[in-house]
């Protein structure tokens, strides 16, 4: 007999070890009092009687009167086959339940909250780059350092192969590309504070920001709409300066000096 099994099968519906010990000992042998219902289901003594108690409040067991000393109180138990369908009915009405309340409460949330994950070592955080050039389906958009630029250079030529939009900005002076590319002025203090740095946003769903030239190299890679949205932004004004600063250099130069050191050394 699966005695054991029944028993785990009825603490998964909530019941205690003792409280299925006896219901078992009721199934096979009823109506019984408590000092057989002890023998048979292994329960001491001293237990059976309030466990039985517990189990006349959940109406799994009820009480029969009489017997041979006619005052004798006997017990007997919820017929199995309305147990497990009470039980079923519970479960499902639970399941139901949830089903609305948890949808409500999901609909609640304003902020679609996403992994943000960071992975150390300067190998393996260019290896993440590169793994998510070759995923890359609409567009690309990404400001870093040649060296960077050419590790990733066949990746991102395949990407632009298949029709992927490619942007590139490069801190220092790179190869040519096929693709839109734009070059950083270059000044040292500018070169101080873009040291290491490589951001980018690929179809507009994730972004990985890594800094290489820490002790400790790592990139943090995130889904989040917000920092998605704030490196690609990011990326654009860097890109915008730029492109004025190559269209109007002569001139900044003469308002902040020919590292523009009066304008980025301002804050």
């Amino acid at each position: 007999m699966k005695i054991q099994e029944s028993i785990n099968g009825l603490k998964e519906l909530g019941f205690t070890e003792y409280e299925a010990r006896i219901y078992l000992s009721l199934l096979r042998s009823h109506p019984s009092n408590g000092n057989t219902i002890a023998v048979q289901s292994g329960v001491p003594t001293p237990k059976v009687y309030e466990t039985l108690r517990k189990m006349q409040e959940r109406e799994v067991v009820f009480t029969v009167p009489g017997g041979d000393k006619g005052n004798q109180m006997r017990y007997s138990p919820l017929p199995y086959d309305d147990l497990l369908s009470r039980s079923k009915q519970a479960f499902l009405g639970n399941v139901d339940f949830l089903q609305k309340a948890l949808t409500e409460i999901s609909a609640m949330s304003d902020t679609n909250w996403t992994e943000l994950f960071v992975i150390n070592g300067y190998a393996a955080a260019m290896e993440a780059v590169r793994s998510a050039v070759t995923e890359a389906r609409a567009d690309i958009i990404m400001s870093l350092w040649s060296p960077e630029l050419d590790f990733l250079h066949e990746a991102l030529m395949d990407a632009h192969r298949r029709g992927v939009s490619i942007v590139t900005l490069t801190f220092d002076q790179g190869r040519k590309v096929p693709w839109r590319h734009f070059q950083h002025h270059h000044a040292d203090l500018i070169r101080a504070r873009h040291t290491g740095e490589l951001n980018m946003v690929l179809d507009k769903e994730k972004t990985i920001i890594f800094q290489s030239s820490q002790e400790r190299p790592h990139a943090v890679v995130s889904s989040h709409p917000v920092t998605i949205k704030t490196t690609l932004n990011y990326i654009r004004h860097d890109i915008y300066v730029n492109r004025i600063v190559q269209d109007f250099g002569e001139v900044m130069m003469q308002r902040y000096g020919s590292g523009l050191e009066g304008l980025i050394d301002d804050f």
